[in-house]
This record gives structure tokens, C-alpha cells and sequence, in this order.
């Protein structure tokens, strides 16, 4: 049988990342609808443009693997391969070190939790020593003051570490789903689905 389809630049990416995660030539002429032979010249045409490519491998537990898949999965993604190597590339915007300002923040947040903490431990031991010595509890309303203080900044530093967080993560998924941007497979239209 003969086939005389031209391949658009995508399927030529596709075949190239396909091939470059060991799916035969047959297999991927067939997938694509074209003959072995086209298939080896996109490759061969492609050496000049990308460079050789190597084989990496990790051994992952069954549990890890799975949460992958059905990260994968939750974005339309069935080609593991290609995600892997686009998430690779991606890998300096993805894991990227906190920024400069998050770590001082974070810092500055250190210096306060132990100027609270010591005026705590501080009360602590007043109150260790009078129970030691048999002598009535030296709360004062100053103590009282100190320990709201603390209490105020602890649930202060929890939201905005919070805020913080979720900003990170957010700009982390972006980072994710740029570099996963096209693998999604097209979701076939289905009429009788309840939600359309």
C-alpha cells in the first residue's frame, strides 16, 4: 500500500519525541497513517536539527508512578514520554529557587518568632520558679499581653505563609502546564454527555 500524506510540523515533533522514547518505526508509520520510509526520513532529516538524545531511566515506586499518570491523566495526557522530556526542559523554570523577597520575608518572620518565643519561655520559667517555691502564679496582665502578641503574630504568619505557598504553587503549575501545553489529547465531541 502506498502512502502519500505529508506530515504536518506537529506529527513530525510527535514522531521524532515518540521514536526518541523507543516506539518502533512500524508502529509509528502506522499511527500516523504514512509509510516506514517517511518515517525514517523525518527522523533522519531531524538528527541535523535536534541532537542525539539519551536513554534515562528511574526506578519509581508503584505508588509514585500511579500519582504521575494520574496527573497525566487529569490533563488528557496518555504520552508519558513526551511529558517526561517536556518537563525536563522545563525543569529550570519549574524548580526554581525561592525568591529572594520569599526568603526574606520568611526570615524576618524567624527574627519574630524568637523575640515572642523568649519573652514566653521568660514567663514560663516565672511561673516554674513560683510553682517550685510554693509561691502564688506572677501572671501579670503584662504576661497576658505578651502571650496574645504571640498568639496575634503565630496566626498572622500562618495566613501569609499560606498566601505565600499558594502563590508558589501557582506559579509552579503554570510553569507545568506551559510545558506540557499540546499533549493533551482532543476530547472526542460527545452530545450525550450530561455535562455539555
Amino acid at each position: 500500500m502506498r502512502h502519500h500524506r505529508k506530515l504536518t510540523d506537529d506529527e513530525r515533533r510527535q514522531i521524532i519525541e515518540a521514536r526518541a522514547g523507543g516506539m518502533p518505526a512500524s508502529t509509528l508509520a502506522r499511527r500516523f497513517v504514512v509509510s516506514p520510509r517517511t518515517i525514517y526520513n523525518t527522523l533522519s532529516k531531524a538528527e541535523g536539527v535536534h541532537p542525539r538524545t539519551k536513554t534515562v531511566s528511574a526506578r519509581v515506586s508503584e505508588r509514585e508512578l500511579a500519582g504521575f499518570m494520574a496527573a497525566l491523566a487529569a490533563r488528557g495526557i496518555i504520552d508519558r514520554p513526551a511529558a517526561l522530556r517536556r518537563l525536563m526542559e522545563a525543569a529550570d523554570k519549574i524548580l526554581t529557587p525561592a525568591d529572594p523577597a520569599m526568603i526574606d520575608k520568611l526570615q524576618c518572620w524567624g527574627v519574630e518568632i524568637q523575640t515572642h518565643g523568649a519573652a514566653i519561655n521568660q514567663i514560663a520559667r516565672k511561673l516554674n520558679e513560683a510553682k517550685l517555691q510554693g509561691r502564688p502564679m506572677p501572671y501579670t496582665a503584662e504576661d497576658a499581653a505578651k502571650m496574645r502578641a504571640m498568639a496575634t503574630m503565630l496566626f498572622e504568619f500562618m495566613e501569609q505563609f499560606q498566601t505565600l505557598l499558594d502563590a508558589r504553587r501557582a506559579a509552579m503549575t503554570r510553569e507545568v502546564d506551559k510545558a506540557l501545553a499540546g499533549l493533551a489529547k482532543p476530547r472526542a465531541s460527545n452530545t450525550s454527555d450530561p455535562l455539555l
